[in-house]
C-alpha cells in the first residue's frame, strides 16, 4: 500500500510543471532576505546548495586579482546555483543582491530528490546549461571580434551597437566591456591627435640640412626627444641678413600640450622680434614683457638666445635661467656660459643682461636642456653638469651630426634603462676650420 502511494506521488510530481515542483519544496526551505549589496555566496566556496530567487535581482561577478568583474544580473523568479549543486563543484563566481531579494535555500539532497521525482527539473537544468553555453559562446565570439578590431585599430560603431544588445544574462559583463572598448577608442583618438600635434611640433623645428648646405663655414645639428608625444623643450635658429645667425634653445615649465603651446609662442616671439631688433638684450626683454601679459597659467620658460656674427665668430647672448651651454675650443677646452638673467615670463620689469663669447674656427657650442643633466640612473644619481662636460670633451673630435647622437647615447648608457623623466633637447654648432 505504501509502495503504491509512493508510486502515485511520483506520478503526480512528474505531471507538475518545473515552477510548481520547485515551489513545493519552499515551505520546508530556509528563507533568506538580502538587502542590496549583501553577499549570498563567495567564489570558491563548496556548492552544496542551490537557491530559488523568488523576488528581486542578484549580481553574479568574478573575483580576480584586479578586482570584481560583473558577469550577469539575474532576475526573479529563477533557480540559481543548481548546476554546481548537482555536480558538487566549487562556486565559480560570487553572488550578491542588486536589489532587495528574497531567496530560498535548497539543499543538494533535496535537489537530487526533486530531480528523481520530477525529471523536468533535470531537463530544465540541462536546457539552462545549454543556454548559458550558447550565450557565452555568442558573447566570446563578439568580444573576440571586438578585441581583434581594437588590436587592428578597426573598431567601428557597429561593434558598439552589437554590444548594446547582449544576451540578457551577460548584460552586466557587456556593459563593462563596452566601457572598456569606448575608453580604448577615446584613448586611441587622443593618441592620434597627440601624434598629429607631435608632427606639427616637429615641423616647427628648423631644418639644419638647409643651413648646412647654404653655409660652408658652419655646421649645425639639433634634436628634441620628448618624454611624451609632445613636450615643452625647443630649439631654433634663423639667419639675420647674410652674416648673422640667431640661436635659441629653451625649456618650458610643465609637459604635454600646454607646455608645447607655450613653447610655440616663445619661439614665434623670438623669431619675430629677433629679426626686427638687432640688439639681443632688446629682443629678449621685449619678448619677456609680451609673455608676461595675460599669463594666467603662470607658465615660464628658461631660454638661451644668442646672435652669432658668422664673419668674426663673436656672439652676443642672453642666458635667461637656462642650463649653461658649453663653449668647446678646437683644443678641447670647455667653458660654460653662465646665466645672465631670470627665465622669461616671470617678471616683466626684470631686465636680462647680455654677455659675449667668440667662436674661433674649430670651436663648438653645445646647448642642451635640463633633461640631459637631470637624467637619473637606478641609483637615483643625476647625469649632472660634470658628466655632461666630460662627455663633450671625450667626444670633441666628432662633427655636430655625430656628436649629438653620441651625447644622447652617453646619457642613455648612464640611465641604465631608467625611463626618461624629462624632455631632452640638444643643439650643437661648429665654426669650421680652414673656411673663409
Amino acid at each position: 500500500m505504501a509502495q503504491q502511494e509512493k508510486s502515485d506521488l511520483q506520478s503526480v510530481d512528474a505531471e507538475l510543471g518545473l515552477d510548481e515542483a520547485i515551489r513545493a519544496l519552499l515551505p520546508a526551505a530556509r528563507k533568506i532576505e538580502l538587502e542590496p549589496d549583501a553577499l549570498l555566496v563567495r567564489q570558491g566556496e563548496k556548492a552544496d546548495t542551490a537557491f530559488f530567487l523568488e523576488k528581486g535581482s542578484v549580481l553574479v561577478y568574478a573575483e580576480t586579482a584586479y578586482g570584481a568583474t560583473p558577469l550577469a544580473t539575474l532576475q526573479a523568479p529563477r533557480l540559481i546555483g543548481e548546476i554546481g549543486a548537482f555536480a558538487g563543484l566549487p562556486r565559480t563566481a560570487s553572488i550578491k543582491a542588486s536589489t532587495h531579494a528574497r531567496l530560498f535555500e535548497i539543499g543538494r539532497a533535496q535537489l537530487v530528490e526533486l530531480g528523481v521525482r520530477s525529471p523536468k527539473i533535470l531537463l530544465a537544468v540541462v536546457e539552462q546549461l545549454g543556454r548559458q553555453i550558447a550565450s557565452v559562446n555568442e558573447a566570446l565570439s563578439l568580444y573576440s571580434d571586438a578585441l581583434a578590431a581594437l588590436e587592428k585599430r578597426e573598431f567601428d560603431s557597429r561593434i558598439l551597437q552589437d554590444l548594446d544588445n547582449p544576451p540578457h544574462a551577460l548584460a552586466a559583463f557587456a556593459t563593462a566591456f563596452r566601457r572598456f572598448a569606448n575608453e580604448i577608442v577615446v584613448k586611441r583618438r587622443q593618441q592620434d591627435e597627440m601624434a598629429s600635434a607631435a608632427l606639427i611640433q616637429q615641423s616647427f623645428l628648423p631644418k639644419e640640412t638647409a643651413l648646412n648646405k647654404a653655409r660652408r663655414d658652419i655646421e649645425i645639428a639639433g634634436k628634441i626627444r620628448p618624454t611624451r608625444e609632445i613636450g615643452g623643450d625647443f630649439y631654433d635658429f634663423f639667419r639675420i641678413a647674410d652674416d648673422r645667425l640667431a640661436l635659441a634653445i629653451g625649456d618650458v615649465c610643465g609637459k604635454g600640450t600646454p607646455a608645447s603651446l607655450f613653447a610655440s609662442i616663445v619661439v614665434t616671439l623670438l623669431r619675430t622680434i629677433g629679426r626686427d631688433h638687432q640688439d639681443v638684450a632688446e629682443a629678449v626683454n621685449r619678448a619677456n614683457r609680451l609673455l608676461c601679459e595675460e599669463n594666467e597659467a603662470a607658465m615660464f620658460a628658461t631660454v638661451f638666445f644668442g646672435v652669432l656674427d658668422l664673419r668674426s665668430g663673436e656672439m652676443h647672448y642672453a642666458n635667461c635661467g637656462h642650463v649653461a651651454p658649453v663653449h668647446l675650443s678646437a683644443q678641447g677646452e670647455a667653458r660654460r656660459l653662465a646665466p645672465t638673467g631670470l627665465p622669461l615670463a616671470i617678471d616683466a620689469d626684470r631686465v636680462s643682461r647680455t654677455a659675449t663669447c667668440r667662436l674661433e674656427p674649430g670651436d663648438k657650442l653645445i646647448l642642451i636642456t635640463d633633461g640631459v643633466t637631470e637624467a637619473m640612473n637606478a641609483a637615483k644619481e643625476e647625469f649632472g653638469h660634470a658628466r655632461f662636460v666630460n662627455a663633450v670633451q671625450r667626444l670633441a673630435h666628432m662633427p655636430p651630426a655625430q656628436l649629438l647622437p653620441a651625447l644622447v647615447a652617453a646619457v642613455d648608457e648612464f640611465a641604465q634603462g631608467v625611463e626618461q623623466a624629462d624632455d631632452i633637447g640638444c643643439l650643437i654648432i661648429e665654426r669650421k676650420l680652414g673656411v673663409a
